[in-house]
């Protein structure tokens, strides 16, 4: 499934050092598929794969959470629109 994690962030310097650092070798089954920060870099947008949303709520908290707010939703992808290209792949290996 896709997740979506949203970050509202106090200290941006050290949530993407923290997010560089922790994002090199996830753990399975987590996937990061795409990274979308704001201009000021105060917020961000993440595309996500995992097997619930919990499971990325507890993993960006683990090492973000003094930095950052962080909000992760399932996404309803029937009705989502324009999904990016993994959605299709990821399709093909199920």
């Amino acid at each position: 499934m896709l997740v979506i994690a949203h970050h509202n962030i106090s200290n941006p310097q050290e949530f993407w050092n923290s997010a560089k650092e922790n994002t090199q070798n996830l753990p399975a089954p987590l996937k990061l598929h795409a990274i979308y920060p704001s201009a000021d870099q105060k917020t961000a947008t993440c595309i996500w794969e995992a097997n619930n949303a919990q499971e990325v709520q507890d993993y960006v908290d683990s090492f973000t959470s003094k930095f950052a707010k962080n909000y992760c939703y399932e996404v309803n992808e029937k009705e989502a629109m324009g999904l990016p290209d993994f959605k299709k792949n990821m399709a093909h290996a199920n």
